[in-house]
């Protein structure tokens, strides 16, 4: 928002002509610093195979690449391509004193959210128990088995972009598309919420689909059919390295290969990224390397016992289960304890208890997606800068707007709501 209007045409130029996303058009305006003579309009269109970072005083490096049409161009002419394009997006507007400027503006302040993980198509069964061995029951309501988005990993990159609307952070999200009819209903709701997903990929096998048995009193119990979800390929694009070493902060979740959220939190860790890991999804050993690279794991009680091997009844043996996990090397240990509220283990050694947020409305309607709304909200506080304890009241109000309405994706609160909620107690 601070950046001067004639930067912020001249970025949206530089990303039209190479097809690119801001980051992209950042580097290319940077690589364009000092050196925006003698370069023809025809430079607009060329391309190079390799990857370049580009710089600015103060700014997080940020990835760009394209494909050669001239190989001729040699190792430096990437850096020549992005520098005559910008040269020509910023002669046609003045002088570009803004250049800098404008890369600080996308490159430090607002860098954006990450999301790396999976999408479902939840099913949404409503029952009043579930039947016994042999034994058949009808559903709570006759119009139950409706098919709304979902997932860990779209859950949490819808919840990051509507809690980020208005900042001028954007939400970006990394999943594999599946090859059935749920994809393009899918993909159109990431869309519609304004989601980057330039990076998605398309895997040749269905989308991921979650049943969710969904009890009278609001509680559940999912059973995931993996599809695309676990259909990744081995290596990381170059565009999603990009993206994680340009983000403000990866989110990652146990519903996609681990060998996928292992290469994602190396690169992150190497560019100084923070990396923040949902323990939810699949049952699995966690790597100690993997441990070392977050900055915050993110376990309900349940999920801390299994990992540390401790009881978690009391707050006693919770602070002490998670600090056996800061043993191996995870820095915080934020745990989701439902209507009692959260607790945060620092790296420092604090500890930092948030209450639960009363639930709109007094009722608890379903609970999917609150755990992944909590963690994306905390996350974009954290981003903003704001104070921890201001980061888990946020999140809370996030979750128990979440608990109040039916379905993951659909549930999830916006920016407006929540303050609403911390603000009067009440929607």
């Amino acid at each position: 928002s601070s950046c001067s209007s004639s930067s912020r045409r001249a970025l949206r130029s530089t990303q039209q002509m190479l097809r690119l996303p801001a980051s992209g058009a950042v580097a290319a305006l940077v690589a364009a610093k000092g050196g925006r003579a003698g370069f023809t309009v025809a430079a607009q269109r060329a391309w190079v195979g390799q990857s370049v970072r580009a710089v600015c005083a103060g700014c997080v490096p940020v990835t760009f690449a394209g494909r050669s049409r001239d190989s001729s161009q040699g190792s430096g002419g990437f850096t020549l391509a992005a520098a005559a394009v910008a040269a020509v997006a910023l002669a046609s507007l003045g002088s570009g004193r803004d250049v800098v400027g404008a890369a600080r503006c996308e490159g430090r302040e607002n860098r954006p959210v990450l999301v790396v993980g999976s999408l479902n198509a939840d099913i949404i069964i409503e029952i009043n128990r579930f039947p016994k061995q042999g034994e058949t029951l009808n559903t709570r309501t006759a119009d139950t088995g409706i098919m709304v988005p979902g997932g860990k990993g779209a859950n949490q990159a819808v919840a990051a972009a509507r809690l980020s609307t208005g900042t001028g952070r954007e939400a970006q999200f990394v999943c594999q598309l599946g090859n059935d009819a749920h994809a393009n209903t899918l993909e159109k709701v990431l869309l519609d919420n304004g989601l980057n997903i330039s990076a998605c990929g398309h895997a040749d096998k269905p989308s991921g689909q979650a049943f969710i048995f969904l009890e009278a009193n609001g509680s559940n119990s999912i059973l995931i059919v993996g599809g695309s979800n676990v259909a990744w390929p081995k290596a990381l694009s170059p565009e999603l390295v990009g993206l994680v070493r340009g983000a403000s902060a990866v989110l990652l979740q146990r519903e996609i290969p681990e060998y996928v959220n292992e290469a994602v939190a190396e690169i992150a860790e190497k560019a100084g990224v923070p990396v923040v890991l949902d323990v939810g999804g699949e049952e699995r050993p966690f790597a100690d390397s993997l441990l070392r690279r977050l900055t915050y794991i993110c376990p309900n009680e349940t999920e801390l016992e299994r990992l540390s091997g401790q009881p978690t009844s009391t707050e006693a043996q919770i602070v002490a289960a998670a600090r056996k996990l800061q043993a191996k090397g995870v820095k915080n240990v934020l745990v989701t304890l439902g209507g009692d509220g959260a607790i945060l283990i620092e790296e420092s050694g604090k500890v930092t208890r948030q209450s639960a947020c009363a639930v709109p409305g007094g009722k608890i309607v379903d609970t999917t997606g609150a755990g992944d709304c909590f963690r994306a909200a905390f996350t974009v506080a954290l981003v903003e800068g704001r104070p921890l304890q201001e980061c888990l009241r946020f999140a809370s109000a996030a979750g128990a707007i979440t608990v109040s309405r039916m379905g993951a994706i659909p549930s999830l609160p916006t920016r407006e709501e929540c303050h609403k909620l911390l603000e009067h107690g009440r929607l």
